[in-house]
Formats: structure tokens, sequence, C-alpha cells
């Protein structure tokens, strides 16, 4: 049976096959997960604004799917700097995303300029939160190798030499020191703290980041992740990360669960699925849905598709045909398109863009929540 199991889901996979019947169900019904809380978090410290967003996205998955965007005020992947586009999500939507994608990538080149760069940034998270929006933060860390005096771009080995005793310990303690600068710094207007959903060392399955497969080993990347949260919650003090695992497109629940670090260092599990152009988007991510899914439901956990969208959004129905189809009868709490950057580059209709209204008729959909909904 097991054999059977597995080989259905290598031909729903990677199958020649382009039918959708073969994992679409239109007929079934959306059952929200049914989360017991056990106020045990990945900080045993964390701080009640995070534990009231975890509630939050408890209670908005039984009501639908949260739905965002990665750096929707026009600024891009060089945040912070002056904004390059306007604020396509909302000039279209009329409203704020229920999810606002942030990224820490730079925050490790910081010098001279590391409090202007946190003001800049803080700032920006705050007006996203007033806006009724849900932060979430990645880290694109820059490779700690090529910024050693005599480093250079290899990223094979780099996690094992950050970890207790390698020669990038230090590297790896000060970018956490200055996130943690960061993190402290995002508070509202009465002072306090904003909390996040913080994925880092994710896609960690791919071989395209420097913590990803076949650049370390299973166990160093347990270990950098074990080391992220004890550090920064317990060493920094930093109690307004919810910590979120998403490994990226895959093709099994081992595949899932291989790097995982732990219930006790996770308290929100993610996947990242794309639309590659190549005919497979619904089955790959109703697939990948499933299979998190039904370890979320055994483990207890919240789930939610962290990244998915379509580059420059080449098929103008692909809101509703595609992404709908793939989201409308999945418990995830929330997911997140990524961001737009220029008119070459973009996952979100800018005005006069042919999908446009398709992107409008998505967003109306009742399972479909942007800030208002999420924030009545």
């Amino acid at each position: 049976m097991k054999y059977f199991t597995g080989l259905l889901l290598l031909i729903f996979l990677f199958g020649c096959s382009n039918d959708d019947s073969l994992l679409l169900d239109i007929n079934k019904e959306r059952v929200p997960n049914t989360i017991i809380d056990t106020g045990v978090f990945a900080d045993v410290n964390l701080g009640i604004e995070a534990k009231d967003l975890f509630t939050k996205l408890k209670n908005i998955s039984q009501q639908g799917i949260a739905f965002g965007q990665q750096a929707p005020f026009g600024t891009g992947n060089n945040f912070p700097v002056d904004n390059k586009l306007d604020n396509d999500f909302n000039l279209v939507t009329g409203d704020y995303p229920a999810i606002v994608g942030f990224d820490l990538e730079l925050i490790s080149l910081q010098r001279f300029y590391l409090d202007r760069f946190i003001t800049q940034f803080a700032t920006k998270v705050r007006e996203a939160h007033e806006n009724g929006s849900i932060i979430t933060m990645s880290w694109h860390m820059v490779n700690p190798n090529a910024m050693q005096l005599g480093g250079d771009d290899t990223i094979n080995g780099v996690v094992s030499r950050m970890l207790e005793g390698g020669d990038l310990r230090d590297n790896f303690f000060s970018a956490l020191q200055k996130a943690s600068l960061l993190f402290k710094a995002l508070v509202d207007a009465d002072g306090k703290p904003i909390p996040i959903l913080f994925r880092p060392w994710h896609e960690m399955n791919g071989n395209f980041f420097f913590w990803g497969e076949g650049f370390r080993t299973t166990e160093d990347y347990i270990q950098l992740w074990r080391d992220t949260v004890d550090i920064l919650s317990n060493e920094l003090e930093v109690h307004n990360l919810l910590y979120v695992y998403a490994p990226n497109l895959l093709s099994s629940r081992a595949e899932y669960l291989k790097n995982y670090p732990g219930d006790n260092y996770v308290d929100i599990l993610g996947i990242d699925v794309y639309d590659f152009k190549n005919g497979r988007f619904l089955q790959n991510a109703l697939t990948n849905l499933q299979i998190t899914e039904t370890i979320a439901r055994e483990k207890n956990k919240l789930f939610a598709l962290t990244e998915t969208g379509l580059q420059n959004v080449t098929q103008n129905d692909w809101w509703t045909e595609s992404l709908y189809k793939a989201i409308r009868s999945s418990a995830i709490s929330y997911t997140m398109i990524w961001r737009n950057d220029t008119q070459t580059f973009f996952y979100a209709p800018f005005l006069g863009h042919p999908s446009e209204s398709n992107f409008r008729t998505f967003l109306n959909k009742d399972t479909i929540l942007l800030s208002q909904e999420i924030n009545p």
C-alpha cells in the first residue's frame, strides 16, 4: 500500500499529463484545522503580542485565507531605499494586504549606518502594521564566507563553519545581533512590540542558498535553525517572533520532514510553491499543500502557503483559474505572492495590466481576505 501511494504521488508530480482533474475536486469543502492551544512556542518567553498574533491567525484560518504580498510598497529588493514604484497593490485593490513580507537580506552588511538602516526599516514595518497587515520576514542572508577577509563566494560547507567552533561563528552571531536590534525596534505607536512571522533558512531543500541541500549536512542545518532560535530568544532576548519552517516545492512527506528541527523549535509550517509556467502549478500546489496539511494536523500546527506567484502574471486569468483553484479548499491560514520591482519583474498586477480585473475577482472571493477583512 505504501508503494502504491508513493507511485501515485510521483505520477501527480511528474507525470506527463497536465490533467488537473487528477487532483482537483471542485466539490471539496474547506475544513479549517482545529488547533488546540497548548501555550507552547519555540520561544518559551514569547511576548503577549506574538501570542495574540498566533490566536489571530487561528481565528483567521476559520474564516478564510489571509492574502498578501512581499514588499507591496514599491521599494523592491534593495529595501530600504526611496520608493521606485507606486504602491501597486493598494492602487489596484483599494485595500492593504492582509500579509506583508519583508526581508533581512541587507542587515548583515550594515556597519557604519546600521542605526539609519534600522530606523528606515522599522518605519516601513510600522506603517504596514498600522494599515492592519500581519508582518512576515524572511532572511536571504548574505554568504558570510564572502564577507570574510580573503573569503570568496564558495557556499559549500558554510553552515558548518557558522556553528559552534567554526571560523564563521562570530560573523553569524554578529548578524543575529544586528537582526535583534531591528526586531526590538519594531514597536507600534504605543511602544508595544510588533509581532513577526519569522521565516529564516527557508527553501532549504533547494540547491540555490548556502544553507540548501547539498551544501551542508541535515544535522548541520537542524543545528543552524536551533541555534538561531536559541540565540535570538535566550541570549539576545528577542520575544516577538513566531518561527515558520518553509521548504520549497517537494515530492514527499519524508522530504518535508528531512530538515525539520523539531516541534519545539517551530510554531507554524509553510511551503513555497511557484508557477514556473510548465503546466504543473495546480497539481504541484495541491499535492504540496496536502502534504503540509497532513503534517500540520498531526503536529497541531497552523500552516501556510508562504510564497507563491507567477512572475509577470503572463496568464490573465491565473488568479481564478490557477491560484484560487489551488487554495480554495485548503486549510492554510495565509498565502503571499512575491514582490513588484519593475514593470519587467512583478507578481501583482499594476493599474492597466491585463490581469487586473481577474485579480479583483479573485480577491472578492469569500475565502480570500485582505486587511479590512481580518480587522473588522
